[in-house]
């Protein structure tokens, strides 16, 4: 796939992944279009490593994540409350899963992963916004009889 063909397969998701992170729309623009150029420049390198979508989704995230680090939101937006309570990968694949509404293969295409690494993210991300899980108590068993011989 050309750069070109990347870029029109990819702008758009990119664009909806920065709104979905709170970004207003203008500053969500600059960030994806920030991303393009560079990855013009990063292209060869790109384009012949086994995961291009993933090398990309490596440029964009940090670039989005300054963004919103640096209070850019659009006014009366949500704030990334899912990026405050989880890290990294499962915070990336709860918001592309659940606020962008992308099926687990979409996602996986889109950060340059496999079904099962978004799976396993999912859980794990999971797990951690439910926190350790009570320890069902279980009733003593009861002494079973020994049948004599």
């Amino acid at each position: 796939m050309g750069y070109r063909a990347f870029c029109l397969r990819n702008e758009n998701r990119y664009l909806r992944y920065a709104r979905a992170r709170s970004l207003d729309p203008g500053l969500a623009r600059g960030v994806v279009d920030s991303l393009l150029c560079a990855l013009v420049d990063e292209w060869p390198r790109i384009i012949t490593s086994d995961r291009p979508a993933s090398e990309a989704w490596k440029m964009l995230a940090p670039r989005v994540a300054a963004a919103v680090g640096e209070g850019q939101r659009a006014p009366g937006g949500r704030r990334d409350t899912v990026h405050q309570t989880l890290e990294g990968l499962e915070a990336d694949v709860f918001v592309l899963r659940y606020r962008m509404s992308l099926s687990p293969a979409e996602t996986a295409d889109l950060m340059g992963l496999e079904v099962p690494e978004v799976t396993v993210a999912l859980r794990r991300g999971m797990s951690m916004l439910l926190g350790p899980r009570e320890l069902i108590r279980r009733t003593p068993a009861r002494p079973t009889r020994r049948q004599s011989t």
